[in-house]
């Protein structure tokens, strides 16, 4: 086996391993704080929408006002009141 061979099947496994962690706790009347591990990308982040892309899938968080944080590699958070959460296929794997 040579390299690219190894560097193909080193990528395919990782991507079937990988995983997310979402982590959400507060509620509505005192804020709310969203912990996301293995975030690959942020694609948009204003106060009311942060869209973060996660192995093959997209998270929108809505809410008024948002806060969002980094704080490690692959780990961010986000504050404030959070309205929803929504999931949708196709994000960067």
């Amino acid at each position: 086996m040579g390299i690219r061979e190894k560097l193909i099947e080193f990528e395919e496994n990782s991507t079937r391993q990988c995983s997310v962690t979402l982590s959400v706790s507060g509620g509505i009347k005192n804020g709310a704080e969203l912990c996301v591990e293995n975030c690959r990308c942020v694609k948009q982040c204003d106060d009311n929408l942060i869209v973060l892309s996660v192995f093959g899938m997209d998270i929108h968080v809505v809410g008024a006002p948002l806060v969002f944080e980094n704080f490690g590699v692959g780990s961010v958070r986000i504050t404030g009141k959070i309205h929803s959460l929504t999931f949708e296929e196709g994000g960067t794997k």
